[in-house]
């Protein structure tokens, strides 16, 4: 008797593409105009109507902007992770088995119905299949907006009537469609109909198109990576004001948690008026005591949009947890060790004299010295040591 299978089997692989991503959480902006995100003066992804006119990944601004009297040209989000890592938590509430593969892409398991309603409310490209490669190119044959299924047993013939331009999404490079194509190739059929080696003879790219060409494929969803973090929740009862000083109680609750850990952002969620709203903050350096979380949380409240609005529920969260590490000293008294160090690397240990600390040219406010064996080594930092031990001594290198 063949064994029942589990959940997951039963459920199809589903690929997910939500690209070019930036074009992607940009797109309600453009209004139908030709869009193009930049960064650093390049432009770094297009829409498809901007690709049509003619602009491309890697074009200077101005050059897109003159090729396309019409294009509109947005600053590639500072947001943009923030949002892919929301997106993929929306995704996890449909479905336990998300994997992210890149900004943009993802993988699920969800029934052939639930594939089309993604599709449809994200305007995304999904492709259903009982293979990751095939679900991959089917999502990239599809519409935006619109869900292609292939059925099991009909791989082979979906493969082989595949466009081979649609290829591109999968490794083949422009140079390597264009060989293709000297020799007359149209359809990825014909492309399977060469033995593995020839493909990887012929084409750069040959090895990493094999496992969509003739395989092997697979079957396995990854579950969703649960993140670790420490949350602190206030119920408003009745609904209040939604101000920084409301936060003041939460961050020192996230700071008492944290111990000995520190986060690397932090977000905030409100409930209110009937409306979820959510912000998140990515601190520059360790959050670890209570003024630093708060002041990460009233930056993430303001990029939520619920200041000001009164909220029946505020949660805090704080996350990308970890333990910092810290190099307390190299020698327990003054001078251990170091006439050896000295004599054998002359010049890699210096002083640092300050000459004028409100100096208006940094350099102009201190001046380096050559270490001597004599002179003390710097102090600890705060909270550090060794309880009922003599405490380890600091020291300057290059």
């Amino acid at each position: 008797m063949k064994p029942h299978p589990s959940v997951p089997e039963r459920l199809p692989v589903v690929a997910a593409l939500f690209l070019p991503w930036p074009v992607w959480l940009l797109r309600e902006r453009a209004q139908g105009l030709p869009l193009a995100v930049h960064r650093g003066g390049r432009v770094v992804a297009v829409s498809p109507l901007a690709r049509k006119l003619g602009a491309r990944p890697g074009m200077a601004l101005e050059a897109a902007q003159a090729r396309v009297a019409s294009l509109l040209a947005l600053p590639y989000p500072a947001q943009a992770e923030a949002a892919w890592r929301a997106l993929l938590r929306e995704l996890h509430a449909l479905t336990p088995w998300v994997e992210p593969q890149g900004s943009g892409v993802a993988f699920l398991r969800l029934s052939p119905e639930e594939a089309r309603l993604l599709a449809q409310g994200y305007g995304a490209r999904v492709g259903v299949a009982p293979w990751r490669e095939v679900a991959l190119l089917a999502a990239w044959a599809a519409r935006e907006g619109e869900a292609r299924v292939v059925a099991e047993g009909e791989e082979g013939g979906f493969l082989d009537r595949l466009p081979l331009y649609l290829l591109r999404g999968v490794g083949l490079t422009p140079e390597g469609l264009a060989r293709l194509r000297l020799l007359g190739l149209r359809r990825v059929g014909e492309l399977r109909a060469w033995r593995p080696h020839q493909v990887a003879a012929y084409l750069p790219e040959g090895r990493a198109l094999l496992p969509y060409l003739h395989g092997p494929w697979r079957r396995e969803v990854a579950r969703f990576p649960e993140e670790a973090a420490l949350e602190a929740h206030l119920h408003l009862h009745p609904p209040a004001e939604a101000t920084f000083g409301l936060l003041a109680h939460l961050a020192g609750r996230l700071a008492r948690g944290l111990g000995e850990w520190a986060a690397s952002r932090v977000e905030v969620e409100g409930l209110g008026l009937g409306l979820r709203f959510r912000g998140e903050h990515l601190a520059k350096a360790p959050l670890r005591d209570e003024a630093g979380v708060r002041l990460a949380l009233e930056l993430a409240l303001r990029k939520s949009g619920a200041a000001g609005l009164p909220l029946e529920e505020v949660r805090a969260r704080a996350l990308g947890l970890f333990r910092p590490s810290r190099q307390e000293g190299l020698w327990r008294r003054a001078g251990e060790g170091l006439e050896a160090v000295v004599a054998r690397f002359p010049g890699a240990f210096l002083r640092v004299e300050v000459l004028d600390a409100e100096a208006l040219v940094p350099e102009w406010g201190f001046r380096y010295g050559p270490w001597e064996v004599r002179d003390a080594a710097l102090p600890l930092a705060p909270g550090g040591g060794v309880p009922g031990r003599e405490a380890p001594l600091g020291a300057v290198s290059r």
